[in-house]
């Protein structure tokens, strides 16, 4: 089995983890120091407790709890790949009677790319591990004016603070709420995720500053609030089609 860090904050901590599916070194039972979740990246594996029979795969994620004496094997003698997510935020974020959630295709997808970005902020972390913990309500596009001022209060503190790593907690403090029900009603009112919309932000205030002003990319980049440079160019990229430079030049995106 290996182990590598991806996040770390004092209350959040995220590592992928590999296993060859190699069952014979392993005890037969095994466990945890401190509460976990567990979500599979590839593969599979079986999973048993005195509560708990599963098998853990990418639609089925797994919340394991300390000192619970447990049985994991891998019968068809493949290997798997897990995102494993420890810390206090857990205990705050997380139903403590539910052993199994169902992963859906969507949550999955945007766990992926979080695992692809670098860096990864905090606010992409919640939301990611949000989607997959409090699945979206369903069955209802009613808007009620309780959630729009939801939506609006987090989204004026966002405009307030886009140049800092804020968290989803934070932003849903600002609104009273929280942070699961941030995220849902965030989403079901603007159709948009809030680290998206922070990003869009953050890119309107880059593509003024280019345009606007002669600052160099390196400050455009930290005063829109991205980590560095080559930060503001791939989300640059991605929204606009073209490089800061190449909008600086030409005056148009």
């Amino acid at each position: 089995m290996h182990a590598s860090l991806l996040y770390s904050a004092p209350d959040l901590q995220l590592a992928r983890v590999t296993c060859d599916g190699h069952d014979s070194p392993r005890p037969r039972e095994e466990g945890v120091d401190s509460e976990r979740l567990v979500l599979a990246l590839h593969g599979r594996f079986q999973y048993r407790d005195s509560r708990t029979r599963a098998v853990v795969s990418p639609g089925v994620g797994l919340r394991l709890g300390p000192q619970r004496p447990c049985e994991i094997r891998h019968p068809h003698g493949g290997g798997d790949a897990c995102l494993s997510v420890r810390g206090a935020w857990l205990r705050r974020w997380s139903h403590p009677d539910a052993s199994t959630l169902a992963v859906s295709a969507e949550a999955y997808v945007r766990l992926q790319s979080l695992l692809r970005e670098d860096p990864v902020e905090r606010v992409q972390v919640e939301e990611a591990l949000g989607l997959i913990l409090t699945p979206g309500e369903r069955g209802s596009t009613t808007v009620s004016p309780r959630e729009r001022d939801i939506a609006h209060a987090i989204a004026h503190e966002a405009a307030l603070h886009f140049d800092t790593w804020v968290s989803v907690e934070t932003l849903a403090a600002s609104a009273g709420v929280s942070p699961f029900h941030a995220c849902r009603v965030f989403r079901k009112v603007t159709g948009t995720g809030i680290h998206q919309h922070l990003q869009e932000v953050r890119l309107r205030h880059a593509l003024a500053l280019l345009l606007d002003t002669r600052l160099p990319l390196a400050d455009v980049a930290l005063e829109a609030g991205f980590a560095n440079q080559g930060h503001l160019g791939n989300a640059f990229r991605r929204r606009y089609g073209q490089t800061p430079g190449a909008a600086r030049r030409t005056r148009s995106v």
